[in-house]
């Protein structure tokens, strides 16, 4: 039998019971994240790019929002391309020898780390050289035993480990010359793209002689290179002791033996001589090294002694050679925590300490110091020892660092319903 409730008295009020907490819970939370620009600012604040892509899986409207071309600026702008570790070669028996470095390595990035470490061992039996590496992307050779090479561009973070066979370098463009006793001399150089389809890369083609220099720029496209420029000068500069080079997609620059730096504009096939900053001499291999800038000039790292410097030469500067100190350590004081017992009290020992790569805008840099790989954080002044070679590896020969990808690769999207509903509906529960 069921039993009526009794109306309240005449003028009495009915108080409305409280919500439960997890409803109340859930309207706050949906009230946040329904404001698109409440929503945006938590999603500047993940961090990672990771973090980013998990976030944009929620729904279409986050999607929308991580994905967008503005927010994507204002995150690379607060969040800067972020290392997730370096290949190392060493000179270790028969052909260079690869491993992976996790630098700083996050619970968030160890799948990452792990995929990237166990990337090359696919390649085993055949000798492994890393060319360049950009955007989570790498520029591979590999020799078999008969010492052919083969090309390849991959993609070691995608879970299927990308990877695709390419064209070698062109043959050397014929030069002409200005009599039968000029001699010339030809260097190449190959790099990555900033962002592709993972099957293309650009060559570099310098040809040197005593009364002139020449420079012509490559690109694979479809599988065939195609000269995208070239310039020449009577310009005479002695080749390179070392490979010192950086292309930004516009602009070839290059140290040169002779302490000035090449720099070839292929927009207005012009080629040109940078001086050195003052006080700055290419004395060995691994004391000056260049870096990008992302469209505001290039960058100069020196190390002298037990002083690191760097310089930037901004892009629209009237001299080519004005550069300016933008920052200044010291070794010996952000590596004391490192225990460098064998650190050389005599000055003049520079050559203990050697460049051996430079990241983009010098956020970070990598040394060779003393039969150590050495790993320093310009911005935070944080140094650590990633390696410590050993008598099996002889000599460091190279370290390519692997960047996350850049920018992350959201998943199309498709058309349907707009799911700002169910998206604070499943961010709440």
């Amino acid at each position: 039998m069921e039993v009526e409730t009794p109306p309240p008295p005449h003028g009495m009020e009915v108080e409305t019971p409280p919500p439960p907490p997890v409803t109340a819970a859930a309207a706050a939370i949906s009230s946040v994240l329904g404001d698109d620009d409440l929503l945006r600012e938590i999603l500047l604040r993940l961090g990672l790019p990771t973090s980013l892509l998990r976030a944009a899986l929620v729904c279409r409207r986050w999607l929308r929002h991580a994905s967008d071309p503005t927010f994507i600026r204002r995150f690379r702008a607060v969040h800067p391309p972020r290392l997730l570790g370096a290949y190392l070669a060493t000179s270790a028996g028969l052909a260079p020898r690869l491993r992976f470095l996790p630098i700083r390595p996050v619970p968030e990035l160890a799948a990452a780390a792990r995929r990237a470490g166990a990337f090359f061992d696919a390649f085993k039996g055949s000798a492994t050289s890393v060319y360049d590496s950009r955007s989570g992307r790498l520029l591979v050779t590999t020799f078999d035993d008969r010492h052919d090479s083969t090309r390849q561009v991959c993609g070691p973070l995608s879970p299927a480990g990308n990877t695709a066979v390419v064209p070698p370098p062109p043959p050397p463009p014929p030069i002409q010359l200005t009599n039968d006793d000029e001699c010339l001399i030809y260097h190449y150089g190959e790099f990555l793209p900033d962002d592709d389809d993972g099957r293309s890369y650009f060559c570099v083609v310098m040809g040197y002689s005593e009364l002139q220099t020449t420079v012509y720029l490559y690109e694979l496209q479809d599988m065939s290179w195609v000269v995208r420029a070239s310039a020449a000068a009577q310009l005479p500069l002695l080749p390179p002791r070392s490979r010192v080079m950086l292309f930004d997609n516009s602009k070839f620059y290059m140290l040169s033996a002779t302490n000035k730096i090449l720099v070839c504009d292929f927009p207005s096939s012009s080629i040109s001589v940078m001086e050195l900053p003052n006080g700055v001499l290419n004395k060995h291999g691994g004391c000056i090294m260049l870096s990008r800038g992302d469209g505001s000039g290039i960058f100069l790292v020196h190390v002298k002694e037990s002083q690191l410097q760097i310089f930037h030469c901004g892009k629209d500067s009237d001299n080519p050679g004005n550069w300016l100190l933008v920052d200044y350590i010291c070794l010996r004081q952000v590596c004391a925590n490192l225990d460098m017992t064998t650190w050389p009290s005599v000055d003049g020992q520079s050559a203990s300490v050697k460049i051996c790569t430079v990241g983009d805008n010098a956020r970070f840099v990598f040394l060779e110091m003393f039969g150590a790989v050495v790993f320093l954080d310009i911005t935070s002044r944080q140094a650590d020892k990633v390696y410590q070679l050993t008598p099996e590896d002889k000599e460091l020969v190279s370290v390519r660092p692997l960047m996350l990808i850049w920018p992350p690769v959201f998943p199309p999207m498709k058309e349907g319903c707009d799911q700002k509903e169910s998206c604070t509906a499943q961010t709440a529960a």
